[in-house]
């Protein structure tokens, strides 16, 4: 396989309350990365929050395990910056581990990836 088709991005837009499917997300996330992927999670819109210090806090134990193993095994976390802003999410905000990607980074990311919108 060529580098590009070793990528699978999922693509979150879900609000923290939503965390049977954060973590449903992060479990695949995990399990492409043990698989050999390159793995990236996306968060656009809603999901922006989720990556909020004071947000993440208030997540369920599990939640913040599987998180913090998915960073552990390599899977990308990516915040978008036009989200962000949107949601008033600041840089200094962010709980470590997580970039802050614009749009046009996920679309060069994309090329010839497999992606997952959730």
């Amino acid at each position: 396989m060529s580098r590009n088709k070793d990528r699978v991005i999922f693509f979150t837009t879900m609000s923290p309350s939503e965390e049977d499917r954060i973590q449903a997300v992060l479990r695949l996330a995990l399990i492409a990365s043990s698989l050999g992927y390159e793995a990236f999670i996306y968060l656009a819109l809603h999901s922006v929050v989720m990556a909020k210090r004071n947000v993440f806090e208030k997540l369920s134990n599990t939640t913040k395990d599987m998180l913090r193993n998915a960073m552990k095994s390599n899977v990308k976390i990516m915040a978008c910056k036009v989200a962000m802003e949107g949601f008033n999410v600041k840089r200094e905000e962010l709980i470590d581990g997580v970039s802050i990607a614009e749009p046009k980074d996920l679309f060069e990311i994309a090329k010839g990836s497999i992606i997952f919108s959730w």
